[in-house]
C-alpha cells in the first residue's frame, strides 16, 4: 500500500511539473522562455522576420537583416538546409577570411570557393556546424537560401562583433514573442548601439578555412557549411559553419 502511494505521488509530481522523471525543467525549455537579465546584452534571431536583433534586456539595441536557411522543419541533419530554433551560448569570434565552402558536403555542384563567408563569423554551440557569419552573397540577405547558417552584410557583422562576446545568449525563434505594437516600441526606444561597445578584442592571425554556406567544416570538431553558403577548406572549430 505503501509502495502504491509512492509510486502515485511520483506520478502525480511528473504530471504537475510537465516534463518526465529524470529530465530538468531547463533540458526542457523552448525558445522563449528563457528570460535575460535586466542588463544582459543577447542576440535574437526571429526567422520569419529575417532579422537579427542586438538586446538588452527587454530592449532592443539594433536590428539587422539576415538570410536565413532555405529548409522547413525542424532541423535534424547538418545538411537539411534548416535553420534551428532553440537557445545557444556564444563560443567566440572567428576570423572567417580563409573559410573555404565546398558544395559536395551537401551534394551539390562546383568547386570549393573561398570569401563566401565574408570577414568575420560569430561561432555558438551546436551540433550542426552552423554560425552567424558575413557573405559574399549581398543581394541574399532578407532571403531563406542559406544552408542553415545565418547571414548578415559585411558591413553589419564587423559592426556587430563589437558587442558580442562568448556566453552571450543566442535564441533563435520562428516568429516574435509579444504583440506587434510592444515589439515595435521596444525597437524605436532602440537600434541605436550603446557609446560604449564591449571592448572585446578581435582574433588576429586565425585563418580558419570554413564554409562559404551555412555549415562550415571543422577538422577539429565539426562538419562543414555552405557557400554564399558552405565550408571545407579551412578548420572552424565545433560550432562554427558557413553558409
Amino acid at each position: 500500500m505503501n509502495s502504491a502511494k509512492k509510486w502515485i505521488l511520483a506520478l502525480l509530481a511528473v504530471i504537475l511539473l510537465g516534463y518526465p522523471a529524470g529530465v530538468s525543467a531547463s533540458d526542457t525549455k523552448q525558445p522563449g522562455e528563457w528570460s535575460p537579465k535586466p542588463s544582459e546584452r543577447w542576440l535574437e534571431v526571429v526567422k520569419k522576420e529575417r532579422r537579427l536583433y542586438l538586446r538588452q534586456g527587454d530592449q532592443i539595441l539594433k536590428a539587422y537583416r539576415v538570410a536565413i536557411g532555405s529548409g522547413r522543419g525542424v532541423k535534424k541533419s547538418p545538411i537539411d538546409k534548416i535553420t534551428p530554433v532553440g537557445v545557444f551560448t556564444i563560443r567566440r569570434i572567428a576570423d572567417a577570411r580563409n573559410w573555404v565552402f565546398d558544395p559536395k558536403v551537401f551534394n551539390e555542384p562546383g568547386e570549393p570557393q573561398k570569401d563566401v563567408y565574408g570577414k568575420w563569423a560569430i561561432s555558438f554551440k551546436n551540433p550542426w556546424n552552423l554560425a552567424i557569419h558575413g557573405t559574399n552573397a549581398p543581394w541574399s540577405i532578407g532571403k531563406a537560401v542559406t544552408h542553415g547558417c545565418i547571414r548578415l552584410r559585411n558591413e553589419d557583422i564587423e559592426e556587430l562583433i563589437k558587442h558580442v562576446k562568448p556566453g552571450m545568449k543566442l535564441v533563435i525563434r520562428e516568429k516574435p514573442l509579444g504583440g506587434k505594437d510592444a515589439r515595435k516600441a521596444s525597437q524605436e526606444k532602440g537600434n541605436v548601439l550603446p557609446a560604449k561597445a564591449q571592448g572585446i578584442p578581435l582574433p588576429s592571425g586565425e585563418t580558419k578555412s570554413g564554409d562559404a554556406a551555412d555549415t562550415v567544416p571543422s577538422s577539429a570538431d565539426v562538419q562543414a557549411p555552405e557557400s554564399s553558403g558552405s565550408g571545407t577548406a579551412g578548420t572552424p572549430q565545433e560550432g562554427e559553419s558557413t553558409s
